[in-house]
């Protein structure tokens, strides 16, 4: 410790690396997201939400022509914001989550838009540059140092991004009836201070949004389990019994995974 005199010499991309291989779960797979991308499509979504409306109204779109959304799942903020666009990017590696922008875009007449089958992970020599790069919700990656230097080369003018608050995604009540009430997930302060070590003047605004009741209810104890797995990863037989119970000891009112609203850090920085 006695080598750390300011804030430069601290590491937190190491940090963070560190930090995630603690805390994150078995990676999602494509295949994962296949599976969650019926819940995108409209008339099942929340696509005029109060996060949607919240993120949107927090960007500079002055000048802009182009937009690349990165983890773009459905196109939600895309596709909210593609009248305003010449050309729109989504980036995502679920094919079933790009299908559904496809569906989505019809539906709205849209067809300034071209989607993009890659992961975070990928090789992006081949993603174009655009005036704007967009990250929401889906950044939760093993390395933010490389996700960040992606979404930097690739943006012309800025990028705005939402990131995590909390360290947890779901109630800290379950999480402590099982047993993993812990480190947690890694949060936008290791974003926010490596992008101000690389000298970006980073702003910081907060997201407080409800999410949609219909996306949280569940019906039996097997998809609270689920919905409990899909969050923090695979249980152990003693903290599936552990959730079971804590579900039927609270039927009187239906339990829900995640909170009914939830905090996320809105970053927005120039890169020109």
């Amino acid at each position: 410790m006695s080598d750390l005199t300011t804030i430069y010499d601290i590491d937190f991309a190491k940090l963070y690396r560190n930090h995630a291989a603690q805390a994150l779960r078995q990676p999602k797979t494509s295949a994962d997201w296949d599976k969650k991308a019926d819940n995108m499509r409209s008339g099942t979504g929340c696509t005029n939400d109060q996060y949607i409306q919240a993120f949107v109204s927090r960007m500079d779109l002055t000048d802009a022509a182009t937009l690349l959304d990165v983890g773009c799942g459905g196109g939600t903020i895309g596709l909210a914001i593609a009248s305003g666009l010449e050309k729109v990017y989504e980036l995502d590696y679920s094919p079933k989550m790009l299908e559904v922008v496809a569906e989505r875009a019809a539906e709205q007449k849209i067809n300034h838009y071209q989607t993009i089958l890659k992961s975070w992970e990928d090789d992006w020599h081949d993603v174009p540059e655009c005036d704007i790069c967009v990250s929401s919700r889906s950044s939760m990656v093993a390395d933010i140092e490389d996700a960040l230097a992606k979404l930097n080369a690739k943006a012309k003018k800025a990028v705005y991004m939402s990131m995590t608050v909390d360290k947890d995604f779901i109630q800290r009540d379950i999480l402590k009836a099982i047993g993993r009430d812990d480190i947690g997930f890694p949060t936008y302060i290791y974003a926010m201070n490596l992008l101000y070590q690389q000298g970006y003047r980073v702003s910081v605004d907060f997201i407080e949004a409800n999410h949609c009741a219909q996306k949280l209810l569940t019906q039996t104890a097997e998809e609270f389990v689920r919905s409990v797995e899909w969050s923090i990863g695979t249980l152990t037989e003693d903290e599936r019994d552990r959730l079971i119970h804590y579900y039927h000891n609270h039927q009187s009112q239906l339990p829900t995974v995640k909170p009914m609203q939830r905090p996320w850090a809105f970053l927005s920085w120039r890169t020109s």
